[in-house]
């Protein structure tokens, strides 16, 4: 579809032909420090949103805009109704949210409160895209194409979120550090970079989720786990809500020994936020990730809902390739 939408093929066909001439080469978006979601791919001609990091300008992640919930990229379809969708998103509502986006807007603060109304700033983020609509309302007009999408778009803040889990992660880049600094998956690979592992992705086979079918599809009709969205889950969110949001008994203290930072900007919720490889690969509390499941023939886009659980092999491997440190006595 970026292929069609970037002009450089005529039709799907054509399109596909260029991919495997290798004339266009897929790379993974985290090694740019972009964040995409599920299917969705990041071409040159397509819109970003720029998230930084208040404390560091030179902490910079993009992502693409939301496609919504009907005719999104992110699910895989290959249409000319998606592909009309795609350029009126890059198109009209990109350079509306360019102008009205006059002013930086502060995520974390959208999404602390976010959590305590039930969003888990992944597969549940209507709060907050409320409450980021509710920032550009006062420019965004009443009855406008752009404000009825985004009224029905509820995951639009997802991409924005994505961006930011990013910033936060790379914060823990460092030698010996064993923090998941990426995480995603292709639908066929699944791949995770530590803090201290540099720019090697260690990898194993991407399963499907586990989860709820849709009526008429079976387990072999699952494309594996795919999308940049598992580092959400990673950061404490998602599926790690559960874990992460402050809770009393041996839970609690077996979670904070795989999220043990209590990040400061979110007074309210209390989230713990980064995953400690380390503690991940000892045996003790799984990462879960909630991830839609796609058509893995491409034609049917989403067919449902789950939870994929990232083999520990690429942990391991990972934790074993760092250099020892005092981190390790520290258990990061």
């Amino acid at each position: 579809m970026a292929i069609l939408f970037e002009r450089w093929a005529a039709d799907e066909g054509a399109a596909r032909a260029m991919l495997m001439r290798g004339e266009v080469r897929l790379a993974p978006a985290q090694d740019f420090d972009a964040m995409v979601p599920l299917a969705a791919v990041l071409s040159p001609g397509m819109a970003v949103q720029i998230v930084t990091d208040a404390a560091d300008a030179t902490n910079v992640t993009c992502s693409p805009l939301n496609g919504g919930m009907a005719l999104a990229q992110r699910l895989g379809l290959c249409s000319r109704e998606v592909l009309t969708h795609l350029r009126w998103m890059n198109g009209n509502l990109a350079a509306t949210l360019e102008i009205i986006a006059d002013r930086d807007i502060p995520l974390i603060e959208i999404a602390d409160p976010a959590l305590m109304e039930g969003d888990d700033c992944h597969s549940r983020t209507s709060a907050a895209t409320r409450r980021l609509i509710e920032q550009l309302a006062p420019r965004l007009g009443g009855d406008t194409p752009e404000r009825r999408f985004l009224d029905r778009a509820s995951a639009f803040f997802l991409n924005l979120w994505m961006a930011a889990m990013k910033c936060i992660a790379k914060a823990g880049e460092g030698e010996g550090s064993s923090i998941v600094t990426a995480l995603g998956g292709n639908g066929v690979d699944c791949g995770v970079k530590l803090g201290g592992s540099g720019q090697r992705w260690f990898v194993a086979a991407a399963e499907p989720p586990e989860g709820n079918l849709l009526p008429g599809f079976q387990s072999s009709d699952r494309l594996g786990a795919i999308g940049d969205s598992a580092l959400v889950d990673a950061m404490g969110f998602g599926a790690m809500t559960a874990r992460s949001l402050p809770a009393d008994g041996a839970t609690a203290a077996e979670a904070a020994q795989l999220l043990p930072a209590a990040h400061p900007g979110f007074v309210r919720s209390g989230i713990r936020v980064g995953t400690i490889a380390r503690a991940l690969v000892s045996g003790g509390m799984p990462l879960d990730v909630v991830l839609g499941i796609l058509d893995r023939r491409g034609h049917n886009g989403r067919i449902g809902g789950g939870i994929y659980r990232p083999p520990r092999d690429p942990f391991a491997a990972a934790v074993a390739s760092l250099a020892p440190t005092t981190f390790q006595t520290q258990g990061i």
